[in-house]
């Protein structure tokens, strides 16, 4: 589950900026630091064969700007960083095997992350909750729901001067994402406004995310 509730974000959040210092700080973090300067380096075909260059200077100035909808996307950013090192460099080169060395590391670490979140409750349980909290949403935030929604067949939408809920349908990868919309409003309510800001509008999301 990498949608926690709003209580468990934070010190979630908190034990990713540990990981990646812990990556930043080892005696190969400073490979990986900084973009790669392909001018410098002489890299002239490094973007024709990385697509998707990234560093952990640039995740650590994500996360702090809280700009990861989720947990997942900031390992994937990490998971990239050290892929595109595999990928670029030979095995046996002293760049592929640091980006080795920290990849187990982070690996390590990753699901110390994942362990320590709560386990959801079950899905009967969640459905209940989200059909009582969704109506409660901003407009915007159910506006966000109702495309969620519409990828499983269900709706939120207004009967009868109510707003209703159908959750019928919706498997747990789908409660996780409704789940994070009731996060999001409630850090909202306790200054996480930077957060808010970057997930609802889309074009500042590093990831795939809601």
């Amino acid at each position: 589950m990498c949608y926690p509730a709003a209580a468990d974000l934070p010190r979630a959040l908190e034990r990713c900026r540990m990981l990646l210092d812990r990556l930043l700080q080892h005696e190969d973090g400073w490979v990986f630091a900084k973009p790669v300067d392909t001018y410098k380096l002489g890299l002239r075909d490094y973007h024709s064969i990385i697509a998707e260059p990234m560093d952990l200077g640039t995740v650590r100035r994500r996360l702090g700007v809280r700009r990861y909808p989720n947990l997942l996307c900031f390992a994937k950013d990490v998971r990239r960083t050290f892929s595109n090192a595999m990928t670029y460099n030979n095995k046996g080169d002293d760049v592929y095997e640091s980006a080795a060395k920290l990849s187990r590391i982070f690996e390590s670490g990753w699901v110390s992350i994942l362990a320590a979140l709560p386990s959801p409750p079950p899905v009967a349980v969640r459905r209940a909750r989200l059909k009582d909290e969704l109506p409660r949403l901003p407009v915007d935030l159910q506006e966000k729901a109702a495309i969620i929604m519409k990828d499983i067949g269900g709706w939120i939408q207004e009967v009868d001067g109510r707003v209703e809920v159908d959750l019928d349908k919706a498997d747990e990868a789908t409660l996780d994402k409704l789940e994070w919309l009731l996060a999001l409003a409630t850090m909202r309510k306790h200054d996480f406004a930077m957060l808010g800001s970057n997930l609802v509008q889309s074009g500042h999301i590093y990831c795939n995310a809601v």
